[in-house]
């Protein structure tokens, strides 16, 4: 199976298994990250195509979530 891409999942809940089943047998990786801080640590070693957060997670920790854009502007992010 060729990869398409990574994927960064951004959540508290376990990642739903729709996400695994559609993403995955596309050839999508994904990795999964508690909260803002973890994701900025993956975003720092690795490269992402996409990242997915729960929407509830991007009232908590505004401030890290805008720098995470503004490091990051050319990557979408999805809330979920």
């Amino acid at each position: 199976m060729s990869t398409n891409g990574k994927i960064l999942y951004v959540g508290k809940t376990a990642r739903p298994v729709a996400l695994d089943l559609v993403l995955e047998g596309q050839g999508y990786q994904i990795s999964t990250a508690c909260d803002v801080n973890a994701a900025l640590r993956m975003l720092q070693v690795r490269d992402f195509e996409a990242m997915m957060v729960e929407a509830r997670l991007l009232d908590v920790d505004r401030d890290q979530w805008r720098r995470v854009n503004a490091s990051y502007p050319e990557m979408p992010l999805l809330a979920i």
